[in-house]
């Protein structure tokens, strides 16, 4: 064996290390496909099963999961969590078709960094929603109507299967490495894994798949990762006619701009106060991210630590 196989071979165990420890973070052991999806490095399947023979690395294994050597208890946590998943996806659904109904939503994706199947049970649904240029704030103006009047905004004291409607963007506006945390002892790995777990229930126009070209740059940091199918029990169905759109767009889409004053008018304060500072909140007429709590330099930091824990 060369020395280059040597540290070909290296590199590759440290990859499936960093992926199965920020995966940790969330209780969420990883299948030998998840961690050549998510591990950094161009490779072969077949590669990671060798890798993961290994007994050098400190990994344990049950029922095909992999995670780091003291935490078993996180495979029955995932286990748990894939039926409140399925909960969870079916409430999406329902909300989407509703929002259909709104013909300038261009995709709607549940948004989630740690997987499709690891919702909690507590937890709210977070959409992302693709918007027609011009038409984001009369978007989000029915989005949040709708939601409100159907009593699934989140609350402080009840959040499980409401609807976060915090992140839109237009239709020409898909670029989204801007929003990325600036590079501190690593990358904003949090926001990666988010838009590579987006999962999309409705996409009109291929537009989650122009999502993906335009963000090509992922796969500099997840080259074996590959885009989201959603099956048909995923699926929000096709949009209504072009007919509807512009019927409806003829009567209250030139709106745009007079929500756009009536929304910022009523947003609460501490939005205004950090309202395009930095990328957690960031508001005009092509992105509307409206993270109060941004946790992703919270979870860089833990995950800087974990790396450390087990020598990385």
């Amino acid at each position: 064996m060369s020395n280059n196989q040597t540290i070909n071979k290296n590199n590759l165990k440290e990859a499936i290390l960093k992926a199965i420890a920020f995966f940790d973070m969330f209780d969420y052991p990883l299948t030998p496909f998840e961690i050549w999806t998510f591990c950094g490095i161009k490779c072969e399947l077949n590669e990671i099963l060798e890798a993961l023979n290994d007994n050098s690395l400190p990994l344990k294994a049950k029922y095909g999961f992999y995670f780091l050597s003291s935490r078993s208890e996180i495979v029955d946590i995932r286990q748990r969590r894939y039926n409140y998943a399925n909960r969870k996806f079916k409430r999406a659904l329902k909300i989407a078709r509703l929002f259909k109904l709104i013909p300038w939503i261009k995709m709607i994706a549940v948004g989630n960094s740690i997987g499709a199947n690891n919702l909690r049970n507590g937890s709210d649904i977070d959409f992302f929603i693709i918007t027609e240029a011009k038409r984001i704030w009369v978007t989000r103006w029915f989005c949040v109507g709708i939601a409100k009047f159907l009593n699934l905004r989140p609350q402080p004291l009840k959040k499980r299967d409401t609807i976060c409607l915090s992140f839109y963007i237009t239709a020409d506006n898909l670029e989204l490495k801007k929003l990325m945390l600036p590079f501190n002892k690593t990358h904003d790995v949090y926001f990666m894994y988010w838009l590579a777990n987006l999962v999309p229930i409705y996409s009109k126009d291929n537009a989650y798949l122009k999502l993906i070209n335009v963000n090509a740059w992922l796969k500099e940091y997840l080259p074996n990762w590959r885009p989201f199918y959603s099956g048909h029990t995923r699926d929000a169905g096709p949009p209504f006619s072009f007919f509807y759109r512009d019927f409806i767009d003829m009567i209250i889409g030139g709106a745009d701009s007079l929500l756009k004053k009536i929304q910022l008018r009523i947003m609460p304060d501490v939005l205004h106060r950090r309202m395009n500072v930095d990328t957690r909140v960031v508001v005009n007429d092509k992105i509307l991210k409206l993270y109060v709590n941004d946790r992703r330099e919270e979870f860089r930091e833990k995950y800087v630590l974990k790396l450390r824990q087990i020598k990385l």
